[in-house]
């Protein structure tokens, strides 16, 4: 039968096991949260002889060692309750385990771990893990209520690599490991003699112990000497990172060398890391000092959390363990019956994916030069004074800016050796790197030293940026954009105060290349390395070398397609560490293939690219003769190098499998190069990482490095203007004025007006930024806006003004439908169908208290859209975003402008088919945001092509234009000389824009690509012009983004607006009633 853990921790209430004190004390109140059900397990007739075989009603003892307590006391006795003054987790985790194994042994004991005197301090009082282990047992063999020798014990060992009482006074991070390693090995090595039948879990509390101490004064004199050994020197999260999982192999390693396996009474299993939890930032800032009840009890139950993930982990096999979760309801794991027993190294068949790590590096050193063919290696006759006249032998200075791929981070480093990728081997550094020469060591350095042998500036050797070696290689390993201005004040001061330069006079190459690491955590804070920030980052640093560098080629690089990483951890059996790729890049590794989180990787990762292409072709670095940024593009769409299986080729990573090794370094060195050799508009984008790259040699005939001006390459416009000729010669009005809305001539029109929603609220118009979608720029709104004139900004009202200079009721600027400048565009973003109603009778009640109009006589002109809210939520609730509900709420508004509003033209435009928008999202190959699709318009942007809910909306459409049309034609607002709605269909069938390449031209969407920009806008305000002077009947119903528009003009024949009866049109009449759906929807059932 089943078994409630409710009920089984009543068992727990007191050493009698009366229940009425759970409730009395309010007791175990943080294990209540978790879901237990296993089959009741009758106590075993005998017990198990081997530790690989054995079950949960073997274990007779549980206990903890570990140095993280926080109150005294110990003793043994059947389980007793976590107290309301606060427990520490090892006590939890005794308890929580004990009361889980309880249910298949009730009688199993649990030894308290030894504590801490206290309100002692860590250094003063903490019990020496060696000390503590051997107290524990002692303890457990003077026990008389078990029998040492034959009784199994589940024993849960918690180690710190950060123990506040580390003494690492070596400077080698390999020994501080060691140290911690043999420390660890005494306490496995004194149970493995000293105790029978134990199931010993290892379990890292590193992170743990660092949250901690991260929360505490670090100042307080009475502990000096914490983490000394991750903190001698300056550590970046690389630096963490690869310690945290180098500890994690060592151990690893340890346990798989079969040292603690050679009984079969006893086995030490590695459970995994606490560093894997969400819970660690919380329980470091409360876990050993509480203030109240509630956050005591909240600990609790964090804590227990983490023993039941350690008690699921038991039941998992090894290699196939699970990180540690902080739902607050998690299900409780069984043993099951085809492996009843808790797994160990033997019992899971896992041979460790770290033992090839043993081998042997038995490939041959070699070195990775290069020949250079160039006859002319001069310098220019006389100092160039122009940057863009300048030869390679003309560079005298050269620096580097980036991270830890310029600082060499693991370039030279032997290929299990993981460790080394601490060391930063920056003269073999790709674009800052001068060890030896040309014909071992391939650099742009030692590549320009051939043109150049008195180059200055590049890095030798090892060491990090503030290093003698470094030099002017001033990238810093784990930086991001952000970091980069930082970087470019040490380089200029570097310069400013070297002797040995010139700054004036020398010319100066340097490079830049940094994103790596924002995109690795993007994920985790998207608005600090948004694509905006990125750049602005970038733009900040450049802006201060322009500022301040003179005589300087800057070589901006592309940022790399980093999601092609993510090949390095899907091959199965690979050496790459696959849980050290996802520490140091989890926003690239951890996504699953085609999840919303990989699609907005990609889409970030492109906007790094464009924003930067469009930061240097602003021509914002371009001002003076002597200074330039040149965009380097050659890792814009390199891929993976692969093996002659078809297998990615670890031979150009490091052993993290996310560095470069110095193979990778060479190809960048020549790639680059060759790069700044290309002309703008001709540069090579290689798409083979492993590709032999030939080192190109100056052109005789133009021998500089190619800049903008050298390239003879123009810029594109970054400030294009969107405005539009009117050819009309008669703009004149009606003279006298028209009586009749079917004879109303544009000029005639002195008031405009909207309803909608976000198309026409303008949200995204002039964004640069998903950050900025929010902004609505009412001002450069397609058929209400009035900001500027038509010579720049193209908009319905622009257009009217110029028939009619008076016109008013357009909005300007941006702000929201209540904001004064929004005047007449009362539409809303979000809006559907149902609120058109609303926003008909606020602008009616606006139009007529506003003292500007006469509001009985000026004749209006109201453009009406809406529908795509609608039909972005339609697959969600059919009935109610039915066409019957659709046209029934359009009717009520025209209802209201039809019985309240005199002299008026309502330009009624049909809902946008938004089906064709589903190529922006569908293309990887485009710059959108893929991974907002759902947010955007779920029901139409995401699914199969052929999907059941897409076929819906495709229908939905064409019934939403169909009822409209028929509610239109049925003269319902045609019967009185002032007053007419016209329907514009010009939306029917839309074209999306295709650039040369093929594939969707973004430039007339917003950062989305959902919301058109001001170059959509500015066609579509063209488009519904066009179709106001076009008669009825004789109207487009079509619409291409890319059209070349040209405003019509009214003719002589025919002057005025297009209505139904100035047209001649003639359609079946239908005699108007109150209620005309029902005759509608009649018809509906043919679509």
């Amino acid at each position: 039968m089943k078994l409630l853990l409710g009920l089984l921790f009543l068992w727990l209430c007191s050493s009698e096991g009366h229940a009425d004190h759970l409730e009395e004390q309010g007791k175990l109140k943080a294990l209540r949260s978790f879901q237990f059900s296993c089959e009741q397990a009758m106590l075993p007739k005998t017990r198990s002889s081997s530790v690989h075989a054995l079950r949960p009603a073997d274990i007779n003892t549980v206990t903890a060692i570990g140095s993280l307590q926080r109150t005294p006391g110990s003793g043994i006795h059947h389980e007793d309750p976590p107290q309301s003054t606060g427990k520490s987790l090892l006590e939890v985790s005794v308890e929580t385990l004990a009361a889980l194994i309880s249910s298949f042994n009730p009688s199993v004991l649990h030894q308290s771990p030894l504590l801490g005197t206290k309100g002692a301090t860590s250094e003063s009082q903490a019990i020496d893990l060696l000390n503590q282990t051997e107290e524990i047992v002692k303890l457990m063999k003077e026990n008389k209520m078990m029998d040492f020798q034959n009784d199994w014990k589940l024993i849960t060992v918690f180690f710190s690599a950060e123990n506040p009482r580390s003494s690492c006074a070596s400077t080698e991070v390999k020994n501080c490991i060691l140290d911690n390693l043999e420390k660890l090995k005494a306490v496995l090595d004194f149970l493995y003699k000293m105790v029978p039948k134990a199931f010993i879990n290892l379990v890292d509390a590193t992170e743990l112990t660092t949250s901690f101490l991260a929360g505490q004064d670090y100042n307080n004199n009475s502990n000096p000497g914490w983490n000394e050994c991750n903190h001698v020197g300056e550590h970046s999260t690389l630096d963490d990172n690869i310690l945290r999982w180098s500890y994690q192999d060592a151990w690893e390693k340890l346990l798989n060398s079969e040292r603690y396996n050679q009984k079969d009474d006893f086995t030490v299993v590695l459970q995994p890391s606490l560093q894997e939890t969400n819970l660690l930032h919380r329980l470091g800032r409360g876990s050993f000092i509480t203030t109240s009840k509630v956050q005591t009890e909240t600990l609790e139950e964090d804590y227990a959390s983490m023993a039941v993930g350690l008690w699921n982990n038991m039941m998992e096999p090894v290699g196939q363990k699970q990180p540690y979760s902080d739902t607050k309801m998690l299900q409780v794991h069984c043993p099951s019956q085809e492996n009843p027993y808790l797994f160990t190294y033997r019992n899971s068949n896992y041979s460790s994916s770290l033992e090839t790590s043993n081998t042997k590096e038995t490939s041959q050193e070699r070195t990775y030069g290069a020949n250079i063919s160039c006859s002319d290696r001069r310098p220019s006759d006389t100092v160039p004074v122009s940057v863009h006249n300048l030869k390679p032998a003309d560079i005298r200075v050269i620096g580097a800016l980036g991270d830890s791929i310029t600082a060499g981070n693991g370039a030279k480093s032997k290929r299990y050796d993981l460790l080394d990728v601490l060391t930063q081997y920056r003269g073999v550094s790709w674009s800052g790197g001068g060890d030896e020469s040309l014909s071992t060591v391939t650099t742009l350095a030692n590549i320009l030293r051939e043109f150049n042998p008195s180059l200055i500036g590049y890095s030798i050797g090892t060491g990090r940026q503030d290093t003698d070696n470094a030099s002017l290689n001033q990238a810093v390993a784990g930086n991001h954009a952000e970091h980069v201005p930082a970087q470019v004040r040490r380089l200029v001061d570097r310069m400013k105060n070297d002797t040995r330069i010139d700054f004036q006079t020398d010319w100066k190459l340097i490079t830049l290349f940094i994103g790596g690491n924002d995109l690795c955590q993007f994920c985790s804070d998207p608005v600090r390395y948004s694509p905006e920030n990125y750049t602005y980052g970038i733009q900040t640093a450049l802006d201060m070398l322009h500022r301040e560098v003179p005589r300087a080629f800057v070589n901006l690089v592309t940022i790399i397609s980093i999601e092609r990483l993510r090949e390095l951890k899907a091959v199965e059996n690979s050496t790459c560490p696959k849980w050290l790729m996802s520490m140091l890049c989890p926003c690239v590794i951890n996504p699953e293939d085609n999840s919303n989180e990989l699609k907005k990787l990609v889409y970030f990762n492109k906007m790094y690219q464009e924003r930067t292409r469009q930061l240097v072709e602003s021509g914002r670095y371009d001002t003076t003769d002597d200074f330039t940024v040149v965009l380097q593009p050659f890792l814009l769409n390199v891929s993976m190098p692969k093996t002659q299986e078809g297998f990615p080729d670890t031979s150009y990573f490091a052993p993290d499998c996310f560095h470069f090794s110095q193979k990778s370094h060479s190809y960048l060195a020549s790639a680059l190069w060759n790069n700044m050799l290309e002309p703008l508009g001709e540069k090579t984008i290689y798409e083979q990482l492993q590709a032999a790259v030939v080192i190109k040699c100056p052109n005789e005939a133009e021998p500089f490095l190619k800049t903008y001006k050298n390239s003879n390459y123009t810029y594109p416009n970054q400030t294009p203007n969107y405005g539009s000729q009117l050819l009309c010669e008669d703009r004149s009005p009606s003279f006298p004025p028209p009586t009749s809305v079917n004879s109303l001539k544009p000029a005639d029109v002195k008031v405009v007006a909207a309803l909608g929603d976000s198309l026409t609220a303008g949200t995204g118009i002039a964004s640069d930024s998903l950050l900025d979608l929010d902004t609505e720029y009412r001002g450069l709104s397609w058929s209400i806006g009035g900001d500027a004139s038509l010579a720049n900004v193209t908009t319905l009202p622009n257009i009217f003004r110029e028939f009619n200079g008076m016109i008013t009721g357009y909005s300007t600027g941006i702000g929201s439908e209540n904001d004064s400048n929004a005047f007449f565009n009362q539409a809303v973003p979000g809006a559907q169908a149902e609120h058109l109603p609303d926003q008909a009778r606020n602008l009616v009640r606006l139009m007529k208290t506003d003292p500007r109009i006469d509001f009985s006589a000026d004749w209006k002109l109201i453009t009406v859209h809406i529908g795509g809210n609608d039909l972005c939520n339609y697959c969600k609730d059919l009935d109610h975003y039915s066409a019957e509900n659709f046209v029934r709420r359009i009717q009520e508004t025209l209802d209201i402008l039809h019985s309240e509003v005199p002299r008026a033209v309502v330009s009624l435009v049909e809902v946008l088919d938004l089906v064709p928008l589903r190529q922006l999202f569908v293309d990887t190959e485009v710059r959108c945001p893929t991974y907002m699709a759902d947010y955007l318009c779920s029901c139409v942007l995401t699914g199969e092509e052929n999907s059941s809910n897409l076929m819906k909306v495709k229908e939905a459409t064409r019934a939403y234009q169909l009822g409209v049309e028929r509610l239109v034609e049925s003269g319902r607002y045609d019967t009185h000389e002032n007053f007419t709605v016209i329907l514009q269909p010009f939306f029917r069938n839309t074209k999306i824009p295709l650039g040369q390449d093929g594939y969707p031209d973004v430039s007339y969407f917003s950062p989305d690509c959902f919301h058109p920009s001001q170059k959509g806008h500015s066609q579509l305000a063209k488009a519904l012009w066009n179709a106001l002077v076009q008669p009825v009947g004789q109207k487009a119903d079509s619409f291409d983004f890319m059209a070349d528009i040209v405003l019509d003009c009214p003719t002589q024949n025919n002057p005025f607006l297009g209505t139904y009866k100035n047209s001649n049109h003639t359609f079946v009449p239908v005699v108007p009633t109150n209620e005309p759906t029902e005759v509608i929807v009649a018809t509906f059932a043919a679509f």
